[in-house]
């Protein structure tokens, strides 16, 4: 197994194991700022980790890993937006009332 497959695989399992170590500390109150704002830095953070590990097997071929790179950030970017808005509207079916 090559050192790129290997970082990516801890990425994942980093990012699972903080979502869920989140989504205990807030109770999973997904409407919540804080979790809210802990999963998108998860979420951002591994996107950009995933693109950068892919870069790096492709260091060969700068193009390529440049265009990794670019779409990665691009990925990282409509996850946040993404996110606000499904955050927004459970939060609109909700009103002020708990997930549970």
């Amino acid at each position: 197994m090559s050192i790129e497959t290997i970082i990516a695989v801890a990425i994942v399992a980093v990012a699972s194991i903080a979502t869920a170590a989140i989504g205990a500390a807030y109770q999973w109150q997904v409407t919540s700022p804080g979790y809210a704002l802990w999963t998108r830095i998860i979420g951002v953070a591994a996107v950009l980790g995933l693109a950068g590990a892919t870069a790096w097997s492709r260091q060969a071929q700068p193009f390529v890993a440049g265009a990794i790179i670019a779409g990665g950030i691009a990925l990282a970017v409509w996850y946040v937006w993404m996110h606000v808005r499904l955050t927004a509207r459970i939060k609109a079916s909700l009103g002020d009332e708990p997930i549970r």
